[in-house]
């Protein structure tokens, strides 16, 4: 192995500027964890504790019984994977990309 080969990196072994790393380390950057809109919904997914575990019903009475909750939903609620485009003002994507991560179906 020839140790006096010479490269010419312009980035490896350099620290770059992080324009912003001090508002990350003090507390001051914003994610969007951190937004808040008026009438904004949040979800909380309950998943089995048991892996591959074959889910026979669900009864949604009690959490649907409780303040705040406005809806439950199950993988059986979402579109069938494919290459259907979900489009927004903003948005286009392919359900097959997000469906099969947000729910399992058959299990």
């Amino acid at each position: 192995m020839n140790d006096s080969v010479k490269t010419d990196f312009k980035y490896v072994g350099t620290r770059p500027v992080r324009p912003d790393g001090p508002d990350k380390v003090t507390g001051r950057a914003k994610y969007g964890a951190d937004l808040n809109l008026p009438g904004m919904l949040h979800a909380h997914y309950v998943r089995s504790p048991h892996a591959h575990a074959v889910i026979k019903s669900i009864d949604f009475s009690a959490a649907l019984q409780l303040p705040g909750v406005v809806a439950t939903m199950t993988g059986d609620d979402l579109p069938e994977p494919g290459d259907k485009l979900m489009k927004g003002a903003e948005i286009e994507m392919k359900l097959s990309d997000m469906a099969p991560v947000v729910m399992a179906r058959g299990r």
